[in-house]
């Protein structure tokens, strides 16, 4: 729901009449704290929203590089000549052996959150820290 411009500054929230909430921190905010996207993103000023915003325009590149070498039947990293061994279980690409490492991640199961042993390629596991915060 969206409500006053939650944005603070110097210990004092903006307070102006908020005209969306951010879809990464759930605040709302003014039309001088955010952006409104033509394809429905609505994003706040805050630095973690902004950095989750850029992290997440890198992954989809990232994630069209990795397509299109396992088109090919090739690990996901671009500097790897080896076949595919197993898949990450964030972004769904297939790497070899030597690109995969085995952590405990957590899923969504029927509205909770499960801790599972899953495989991360260097990339999903780089992105683990930012995606954790709130």
């Amino acid at each position: 729901m969206v409500s006053a411009c939650e944005t603070s500054s110097f210990l004092r929230k903006c307070r102006l009449p908020g005209i969306a909430v951010c879809q990464y921190c759930g605040g709302s905010f003014c039309d001088q704290h955010g952006d409104r996207h033509n394809d429905g993103q609505e994003i706040c000023s805050r630095k973690m929203c902004q950095r989750k915003k850029g992290d997440l325009e890198r992954h989809v590149a990232y994630k069209a590089v990795v397509d299109e070498r396992n088109e090919r039947r090739l690990c996901g990293d671009p500097e790897c000549a080896e076949a595919p061994a197993g898949q990450c279980s964030k972004c769904r690409g297939l790497f070899c052996v030597g690109h995969l490492e085995q952590r405990d991640i957590d899923i969504q199961r029927a509205g909770a959150t499960v801790r599972v042993r899953g495989a991360l390629c260097p990339h999903c596991r780089r992105r683990r820290s930012l995606w954790s915060q709130l």
